[in-house]
């Protein structure tokens, strides 16, 4: 430890780094939607988290290594674990693990299910159903879905806008493949708030 941290016990340092790291990795996860970043501090934290995890030039100033210099990610790690062969990368992928576990189970109003849907000039009829198939008619151009199941009928639209999509666009995708990009895009919509119609 440098001379300034020479009074604290090495356990306790290591509690200390183990806290910041726990909490850095809280506000990267938990903050990653704008919806949970309304306050100025709330915002630096999860920007500091992205920073921390995947800047390799950034270097916590309050916390030295052994060399009295601020220490990195790695610094942090080496000096929890005792192993200078600690690499980023496996906290890095565990935090995106656990980003999409952790916002996959939120119930997060995404979008609406509208009553119409508009593509390239087609207009689809969205009509609420109970089946437990939802499908899309090209032809009459209609959209039957059961729009009473929260985050399941904002996917399922999506799902639909897909099709659409692929259909007008002459696009020869497997209904797999529709299923994964439907799936990415509402994920992708779920987290960030930065999309509107208006």
């Amino acid at each position: 430890m440098s001379d300034s941290n020479d009074f604290i016990d090495p356990e306790d340092y290591k509690t200390i780094i183990k806290a910041v790291l726990r909490q850095g990795m809280d506000d990267y996860i938990k903050l990653q939607h704008p919806k949970f970043r309304t306050k100025k501090y709330l915002q630096e934290a999860f920007d500091s988290s992205v920073e921390m995890f995947f800047n390799s030039d950034y270097r916590m100033l309050h916390l030295a290594n052994e060399y009295g210099e601020p220490m990195s990610l790695k610094d942090m790690m080496q000096t929890i674990l005792e192993d200078d062969r600690v690499s980023g990368k496996n906290i890095r992928n565990h935090l995106v693990k656990e980003s999409r576990s952790f916002w996959e189970t939120k119930l997060i109003r995404t979008l609406y299910v509208p009553d119409s849907f508009v593509y390239d000039g087609h207009v689809y009829s969205v009509f609420g159903s109970q089946e437990a198939d939802n499908r899309v008619s090209f032809e009459e151009k209609e959209i039957y879905l059961n729009k009473d199941l929260g985050s399941d009928s904002e996917l399922e639209f999506i799902r639909a806008a897909i099709d659409i999509i692929h259909y007008h666009e002459d696009i020869p995708t497997a209904a797999e493949g529709r299923d994964v990009i439907a799936k990415a895009i509402y994920r992708m919509l779920k987290v960030n708030s930065c999309f509107t119609g208006s």
